[in-house]
Formats: C-alpha cells, sequence, structure tokens
C-alpha cells in the first residue's frame, strides 16, 4: 500500500511558527513500535515511520488552540498535556490530560472539524506527530489502525461526557478531587486506556498548585483548603512546591467510581470523599495480588 493524502487541508503555519523536523535515524526504531502497536503490519509500519516528525513544546505552549485546525495526531514522547474549555472568571477547566505514551487528536481529525479545546503543555513536551492526510488514509485502509483508534475513542468519549458532567456541575470539593484524578491517571503508565493494575506508591504532579487550581475550576484559596485536607488524611503529600499523589490505584478505583455512579451526587464534602477513598482503599488486593496481576498483563501464567 502506498501511504498518500487524501485529506485537502488548509495550509497555514504551524504553532511555533517552525517546520517540523524529521524524526532522527536513532530514532526510527522507536516511532516504528509505536506505530505496531497501532495494528499495522510490519510493511505499513515501515513504510508510515519516515511521514512521522517531531516538535518540542515549552511550558505553557499551545499545541492548537480551541478552533483551529488539527493537522496532525500526535503522541506524547515526554510531558503533560491538557485539553481544557473557557469557564468562569478567565479559568479553564481540564476534559482531558494526556501523559506520556498517549495519542490525541483524532476526534477533529476524524470528524474534521476544528479543535473543541485549548491544547497546552503544562511541562515541557516532546511529541510525535503524524499528518492528519495518513492517519485518513491508514484509518480508511488499514482495519487493526481503524480498530484501535475506535476502541480509543470509544473509551475517551465516555470518560470525557462522565468527567465534563462532574467537573461543571460539581461542587469545588468534587472539581478539586477529579481534576487531582485526572492527573494520576493520565500519568499512568499507557494512560491511553483505563489502568488495569498497580503503577506505584506515589505520583508526584509536575505542574504549579496554581496552575492546578485554575485547571480544577477553583480559586487558590480553595484548592488549597482541599488539598490541605487530603494531605492530613493521607492521600497527598506536600512540600514547597510539590504535589505528590500518594496510593495512586485507589485514586484511579476513585476515578471510576466517581464518573460511574455519582452523577446523583453532586455536591459531596469533604467527608464523603474521604470516607469513599478509605472504602476504596480496603478494597485493593494485596501487594502479591497485585504481583500476581502485573505478571498476567506481561504473560507470565505462573501463579
Amino acid at each position: 500500500m502506498r501511504i498518500q493524502g487524501r485529506r485537502v487541508v488548509r495550509q497555514c503555519p504551524h504553532p511555533t511558527g517552525d517546520t517540523l523536523p524529521p524524526v532522527s535515524p536513532a530514532a526510527k526504531g522507536y516511532v516504528y513500535a509505536r506505530l505496531r502497536r497501532l495494528g499495522l503490519s510490519d510493511a505499513i509500519a515501515a513504510q508510515t515511520a519516515p511521514l512521522i516528525k517531531v516538535q518540542s513544546f515549552g511550558v505553557g505552549k499551545k499545541l492548537w488552540a480551541k478552533g483551529a485546525e488539527v493537522q496532525h495526531w500526535q503522541y506524547i514522547m515526554d510531558g503533560l498535556v491538557s485539553a481544557s474549555i473557557p469557564t468562569t472568571n478567565s479559568e479553564s477547566t481540564p476534559i482531558s490530560v494526556y501523559g506520556k505514551g498517549a495519542w490525541f487528536g483524532e476526534q477533529a481529525i476524524i470528524n474534521r472539524k476544528p479543535s473543541f479545546a485549548d491544547y497546552v503543555s503544562l511541562t515541557a513536551t516532546e511529541v510525535l506527530c503524524m499528518p492528519a492526510s495518513t492517519f485518513d488514509t491508514l484509518f480508511i485502509q488499514e482495519p487493526g489502525f481503524a480498530r484501535y483508534v475506535a476502541k480509543l475513542m470509544a473509551w475517551r468519549v465516555q470518560k470525557t461526557s462522565e468527567t465534563l458532567t462532574l467537573m461543571k456541575l460539581g461542587n469545588p470539593c468534587l472539581r478539586v478531587v477529579m481534576g487531582l484524578a485526572q492527573f494520576a491517571e493520565a500519568l499512568a503508565h499507557r494512560s491511553e486506556r483505563p489502568p488495569t493494575v498497580a503503577f506505584g506508591d506515589g505520583l508526584e504532579l509536575p505542574v504549579a498548585q496554581s496552575t492546578l487550581a485554575s485547571l480544577c475550576g477553583v480559586s487558590r484559596t480553595l484548592f488549597s483548603e482541599h488539598v490541605q485536607q487530603l494531605a492530613q488524611h493521607g492521600w497527598l503529600e506536600l512540600s514547597y512546591g510539590k504535589l505528590e499523589i500518594l496510593n495512586v490505584s485507589t485514586w484511579h478505583r476513585f476515578a471510576r467510581r466517581q464518573r460511574e455512579d455519582s452523577f446523583n451526587a453532586l455536591n459531596p464534602t469533604s467527608s464523603d470523599l474521604l470516607a469513599v477513598f478509605q472504602e476504596l482503599d480496603q478494597a485493593l488486593p494485596s501487594p502479591s495480588e497485585f504481583q500476581r496481576l502485573e505478571r498476567r498483563a506481561l504473560g507470565d501464567s505462573r501463579p
């Protein structure tokens, strides 16, 4: 199959004004491996790899703005990106947070619609960029690739709609906790799908607390108040310029529980949410059970 563009796109400068540089020869094996995981055959992955470019963004830079045309499907090699929509008082609410190992931007490309949100790098970020025309061709002609994207979109649409309801209608306490839970999910290994195994005891958020407060749609004062309560009960660790999420697996379970079950409970107190954390933490498997699950995920059949 010959990879060629079938999609007519308006040519406009990249947000940084720079031409995207090609991937270095040393990185081509890495790109090939990422493409193979998308359901592409050896031949198609090798043929597509030269079309992939690399781009770097500094903290706070927009990968693309709300209403802009999305010209590349992107994969985060390193960094953290937020898709946010404006809320009250010129603040933003994160609809999705993408971490290392995540592809994003497929919805706008498939729908041929402008971006519905601002995509901003929350940390120094490096991404691989697949042209939208290449994405379109693969989506049409490669069944394995189309299945991968369809499953990815189905999970993301559900997660986004549930999270948006909670973040827009929930009280400040719920918005803070769910906002932090999104970061815990985004920074987890293979963040393009729901986590299934343990990811370690702690996870430091590489974002300033003032930025976190803005992304959660609350004031810095309210954010600090709720964060302090979580820290007092052992779910966060705070130090100067640092916020670390503890018991990461419990945060993952909490986020899933809130999205699935709590649309009738959008005004919880801090005590209510802390009780949910405690309940979920007690229900987690033992460390030995986590090890068994990890071995199963790696294809090891030992008991």
